[in-house]
């Protein structure tokens, strides 16, 4: 598929959506924008220790939006 026919597509698709999945799809394109940057990366690591540990305790995991947020505040 061309690149013109692809956004054409991504645009038709994004505005059948709802305000809830528009903003898990900026949410997601944030995500892919990141995902290689080395803060990142790092920060997505210590997650994974700390929540493969708080598993084992039992405790309270934390959703992505809540993630995204303390990922901005550190």
């Amino acid at each position: 598929m061309s690149v013109p026919k692809l956004h054409e597509k991504v645009y038709q698709e994004i505005e059948q959506l709802s305000d809830q999945q528009l903003m898990e799809v900026l949410l997601f394109v944030e995500f892919l924008n990141m995902r290689e940057d080395k803060d990142f990366v790092e920060y997505v690591n210590s997650r994974t220790l700390k929540a493969v540990n708080d598993r084992k305790k039992g405790a309270k995991f934390y959703g992505l939006e809540e993630l995204q947020k303390e990922f901005l505040e550190s």
